[in-house]
């Protein structure tokens, strides 16, 4: 009896033993594929490098994330094949429909004006498919740019029917972004593109890259004329050169130039695009430190968007912040004090985004376009 449980005992241990090493085998699978992504993550979230010393330069480890990187090329790959194979069957099928059936052509029968006409027995025949080619469409000549009409007072910017806004920026925005389009969309029927993403900026592009974002989004929706930006609480801290080099350190020379750098991509690409910018400076912070490094941040994107002839607003006034003051709350009209920051000190409450969001619409002039609500 004794030795039966001890083996049942046995085999018990044995399960859990297997168990056990089945969770670390499959743990160290996924750290060794998953290694840039969490990285990646450790880097944004702890402002440091987090590379194990020794196992992060063997070959055999990287080869983990080689992999995972070959495969999601690979991926990438495939789809486009696919979508450019839908393309061509599109093409085919428009081409096929031009395809025009004309009646085979008449023989001519030789007629003799000394001898009475004799009737010709011509051939019926099938009707011969004839392939016509469409004409291409002339090339636009090149136009003149069009005069901008004057802007209503206290405007930057115009946008007309068909025009859309392109919201751009971190958690911020994500809770400004969705009642500054309801209000575009009521008033005027103008569109939004809203990628709003929280734990964002420009320090980290490993992480998620603002710059290439624009890039491909404004190639992509060629009705945007108006990109709206608002970020910069994720940013002030050490930047990542790349793997293996050492972080800049922020608010060094080479972090500033770097940034600046960041800022003057997303600018050439509204440029190219023939997009305005409003780019919102972030409000004073409840931590001193913060609320510093936000001042600082907000001078780069003043300097930047001015150097392109775009257009920088800071959210400090439209809560009543004067120098570096902060404040939860915000005395109205009526003078009873609202609320407009949450308990972080970071965000706003629906009624400071609400705010924000009608200070980036006074901002718009909309020539033509009818209000249609509120």
């Amino acid at each position: 009896m004794q030795a039966s449980n001890a083996g049942r005992l046995l085999s018990s241990q044995l399960g859990a033993a297997k168990a056990f090493y089945a969770v670390v085998i499959t743990t160290l699978l996924l750290f060794w594929l998953n290694q840039d992504s969490i990285s990646l993550y450790c880097q944004q979230k702890y402002h440091q490098s987090c590379e194990l010393p020794v196992l992060g330069q063997s070959p055999a480890w990287r080869m983990g994330g080689n992999l995972t990187h070959a495969l999601g090329d690979a991926r990438d790959s495939f789809i486009d094949s696919l979508e450019k194979r839908s393309e061509q069957v599109l093409v085919a099928k428009v081409e096929s429909s031009d395809t025009v059936e004309l009646p085979a052509p008449i023989p001519v029968v030789p007629v003799h004006l000394d001898k009475p006409p004799v009737a010709a027995q011509v051939p019926v025949s099938k009707p011969v498919a004839v392939k016509v080619a469409t004409p291409a469409a002339p090339a636009a000549a090149p136009t003149a740019p069009v005069a901008q009409a004057p802007l209503q007072a206290g405007t930057v910017v115009s946008l007309a029917a068909g025009d859309e806004v392109f919201l751009v920026g971190d958690s911020l925005m994500q809770g400004v972004a969705p009642h500054l389009a309801n209000s575009l969309r009521k008033r005027y029927q103008i569109k939004s593109v809203n990628l709003s993403k929280q734990s964002t900026g420009l320090a980290y592009p490993g992480f998620f890259n603002w710059p290439q974002t624009v890039a491909k989004t404004l190639e992509s929706e060629p009705n945007i004329r108006l990109m709206v930006i608002f970020l910069g609480p994720n940013d002030p801290w050490d930047m990542p050169q790349g793997k293996g080099k050492p972080f800049l350190r922020f608010k060094s020379p080479e972090w500033e130039v770097t940034y600046r750098q960041r800022i003057d991509s997303i600018l050439d690409q509204a440029r190219e695009h023939n997009v305005q910018v409003i780019w919102v400076g972030p409000p004073n912070m409840q931590k001193p430190k913060l609320s510093t490094a936000m001042a600082y941040l907000s001078g780069l994107y003043e300097q930047q968007t001015g150097l392109y002839q775009q257009h920088y607003v800071s959210a400090n006034p439209v809560l009543g912040y004067n120098d570096d003051s902060f404040s939860y709350t915000l005395q109205n009209a009526q003078g009873k004090r609202i609320k407009t920051r949450v308990d972080d000190g970071i965000h706003f409450t629906t009624t400071g985004q609400k705010l924000i969001s009608e200070r980036i619409l006074s901002l718009i002039a909309f020539p033509g376009l009818t209000v249609t609500g509120h």
